[in-house]
C-alpha cells in the first residue's frame, strides 16, 4: 500500500512538471539568469532627457511588444552604452522575429541615431540573439573620443566668440547658421559619390560628421545637420534630426513651436561655384518646408512633432 501511495505521488510530481514546465522554465529564467545577466549601469554624459512622441527612454529590460522593444533600443543608445544585455518578456511570443526585423532594417535603425546626442550615435550597431530571448547588443559609435574632445573645444570656441549675452535664443541661432554656412564649402565631391553609389570613391573630409565642418570646413548634410545640433544642445533647445533615404536636416524646438532647420539647403553652391549664404530654410513650419519642394519628404509617423496628420 505503502509503495502504492509513493508511485502515485511520483505519478502525480511528474505530471504537475509535464504541465507546468513552460512556468516553471520561465520562472527559473527569470529569477535566476534575467536578474543576473541585465547589468544597468549609470548613462554618460550625453543622454538627453528630452520627451519625444515616438521614441521614450525606459527602465523595463524585458519588453513585451515591439514598441517597448525599440523603446529599449533608444534607451541603450541615448544612454550612450556600448554593450548592453536584455531579454524579451515571458509573453512577448514575437519578439526574436521583431529584433531579426528590426536588426535589418538599416533605415530605421538609422533614425535611431536622430533623436540622440550626435556623441551617442552609432557607426554600426551589432545584434546578437538566441531562442532563450537574450539579445545582447554592441555600439559602435560614430565619434572617437580624440574627435570628441577636438569638437567640444571648437565648440565652446566659437561659441564664446560669436556668441552676445544681449542676443535672444533665435538670433543666437541665427548667428551659428550663419557662422557654420560662411565657415563650410559643400563636398560636391562626396555628395556625388553617395548618389552614383560610387564604390571606388575615398573621402578626403569627414564631411558626414561634424568634424567635417568645424574643422575641415567640408560638409555635406550630415555634417552640416551634427554640427548645428551640438550647438543646439550646448544652448539646451530640444532638437532632433530628420531624415529621408538621401537627407538630414535640423528639427527644433523654439517659443512652444517646432521648426525645420536645414543649413544644407541654406548653403547652395552656384554654378559659377560661388559660395552663397540665404535663409530660406531657416526655422520654418512643416508647411512651410513642403511648399519648397526640395527632397524633404520625411516618415511622419516617426518624426511626429513634424507630422500634418495630428491622426498618425
Amino acid at each position: 500500500m505503502k509503495k502504492f501511495i509513493q508511485v502515485t505521488v511520483l505519478l502525480l510530481m511528474l505530471a504537475i512538471t509535464i504541465i507546468y514546465q513552460k512556468q516553471i522554465s520561465d520562472f527559473v529564467v527569470l529569477n535566476f539568469v534575467y536578474k543576473k545577466e541585465i547589468i544597468v549601469e549609470n548613462s554618460n554624459q550625453y543622454k538627453l532627457d528630452y520627451n519625444f512622441q515616438y521614441f521614450s527612454t525606459t527602465d523595463n529590460f524585458m519588453p513585451n511588444n515591439k514598441k517597448q522593444l525599440i523603446n529599449v533600443l533608444y534607451t541603450i543608445l541615448n544612454n550612450g552604452w556600448e554593450d548592453f544585455t536584455f531579454f524579451c518578456g515571458m509573453k512577448y511570443e514575437n519578439c526574436i522575429n521583431d529584433i531579426d526585423e528590426i536588426s535589418r532594417d538599416t533605415s530605421f535603425l538609422s533614425n535611431l541615431n536622430n533623436f540622440i546626442h550626435p556623441f551617442n550615435s552609432y557607426n554600426i550597431i551589432y545584434t546578437n540573439y538566441n531562442t532563450l530571448g537574450r539579445i545582447s547588443i554592441k555600439v559602435d559609435k560614430a565619434y572617437n573620443n580624440h574627435e570628441i574632445e577636438m569638437l567640444e573645444n571648437k565648440v565652446d570656441e566659437i561659441y564664446n566668440k560669436i556668441i552676445k549675452d544681449n542676443m535672444n535664443t533665435r538670433e543666437k541661432i541665427l548667428t551659428i547658421h550663419d557662422y557654420i554656412i560662411g565657415k563650410t564649402s559643400y563636398d560636391t565631391e562626396r555628395a556625388e559619390a553617395i548618389t552614383s553609389m560610387n564604390d571606388h570613391y575615398v573621402p578626403i573630409y569627414q564631411s558626414h560628421k561634424a568634424v567635417g565642418p568645424l574643422i575641415q570646413e567640408m560638409a555635406i548634410c550630415g555634417g552640416y545637420s551634427d554640427a548645428m545640433a551640438l550647438f543646439l544642445i550646448k544652448m539646451g533647445i530640444p532638437n532632433y534630426k530628420i531624415a529621408n533615404k538621401v537627407h538630414i536636416w535640423n528639427y527644433v524646438y523654439l517659443d512652444g513651436s517646432w521648426y525645420h532647420l536645414d543649413l544644407t539647403w541654406d548653403d547652395p553652391v552656384a554654378s559659377n561655384k560661388q559660395q552663397l549664404l540665404i535663409h530660406d530654410y531657416f526655422l520654418i513650419t512643416t508647411e512651410k518646408l513642403f511648399s519648397l519642394k526640395n527632397n524633404h519628404d520625411f516618415e511622419q509617423n516617426i518624426f511626429l512633432e513634424a507630422s500634418l496628420n495630428p491622426n498618425i
